[in-house]
């Protein structure tokens, strides 16, 4: 679960004290996948930050509970190690032993489609293989909670299609939330679809998504909530 008590964020700006946050309250059940979309600036990425714990919130309480797995807008692998270290790395930390961790990474590469290039370096591969790579180095930690900030945003139209079809397997059973600027992509893989207003940021939208039987791009009731997403955005 994800809780969200009365946070604000505030912070120093080069006019003077810039409020980011208004005053929000969110709740994220467990399994839930949560999308947040909003126009530049609104916060969106701030409140990520927030629950991920690098950032201190201005007031207000946060509860997350177990160890929040981050996936950043732009894959963030150390180049020394192989794609396979890579994804063994988190698990290196946590000592788990060397053949259970091989065997974890190895799982997971192939779970996104990299298991041919577990050996090869980070440079290597395309952009959209180093962010399957990083999807996968989160995952292999398995936690049950996984904030993303805008992890398709740098992909092409194709690549980033084919991944949100491979998220949406991955997801599966796991607590996420999601922070895009594509209104689409945010009805296609969510429960739920928050807006936020304008600096400060603000849920002024909470929109379930009941499309679990028809999830298409051309599906009435995908396109409804994308209407209903897009009009919340454009009027804040």
């Amino acid at each position: 679960m994800i809780q969200l008590q009365g946070v604000e964020h505030t912070y120093d700006g080069r006019g003077g004290r810039i409020r980011a946050l208004d005053t929000t309250d969110l709740t994220v059940e467990p399994g839930e996948f949560v999308s947040i979309v909003g126009a530049s600036g609104c916060g969106k990425t701030t409140l990520l930050r927030i629950v991920a714990g690098f950032v201190r919130a201005s007031g207000g309480t946060v509860r997350v509970e177990g160890e929040p797995g981050f996936v950043f807008q732009r894959p963030s692998l150390y180049p020394w190690l192989s794609v396979a270290g890579n994804v063994e790395f988190g698990l290196k930390m946590r000592k788990v032993p060397r053949a259970e961790r091989k065997a974890t990474a190895r799982r997971y590469l192939d779970l996104v489609g990299l298991g041919d290039f577990a050996e090869a370096a980070p440079y290597e591969l395309s952009g959209g293989m180093q962010q399957r790579c990083q999807i996968a180095r989160v995952l292999a930690t398995e936690p049950s909670t996984v904030l993303m900030d805008e992890p398709f945003g740098a992909l092409d139209a194709l690549t980033r299609e084919k991944l949100q079809a491979e998220l949406s397997r991955l997801a599966a059973g796991r607590t996420v939330l999601f922070v895009t600027h594509s209104v689409d992509e945010a009805v296609l893989l969510s429960s739920r679809v928050l807006v936020m207003s304008p600096r400060p940021g603000r849920i002024v939208l909470d929109l379930p998504i009941d499309a679990d039987r028809d999830r298409t791009r051309t599906s009435p009731a995908v396109l409804a909530a994308v209407e209903k997403v897009r009009a919340a955005v454009t009027s804040t």
